[in-house]
């Protein structure tokens, strides 16, 4: 029975995706012990390495990944700015 651990702690040093990369093939192929609470969380740190970088399309910290981050915050800014700019007249009643 494999038991969930703990999130890793977010100030440790972040594994590169080839090592989670390497991490997840071990455990797939069972050769790592899971029931040592170490051996668990870097394996979990692995495979959320690894299906980051799958959803986001680069590995952490890459000039990829902050870029996109960046168009996604500008662009749901620029949203919220046009919507509010639509809406807020409407409350206020104005008529032109």
């Amino acid at each position: 029975m494999r038991t969930r651990p703990s999130r890793p702690n977010r100030r440790a040093t972040r594994m590169t995706l080839p090592e989670a990369e390497k991490i997840v093939a071990l455990d797939l192929d069972g050769k790592l012990d899971r029931s040592d609470s170490d051996v668990a969380k870097v394996v979990f740190e692995a495979h959320t390495v690894v299906q980051r970088s799958s959803l986001w399309g680069a590995a952490p910290g890459t000039p990829a990944r902050r870029q996109g981050r960046v168009v996604f915050i500008g662009g749901a800014i620029f949203i919220a700015v046009w919507i509010a700019g639509l809406i807020i007249p409407l409350l206020l009643g104005y008529d032109r």
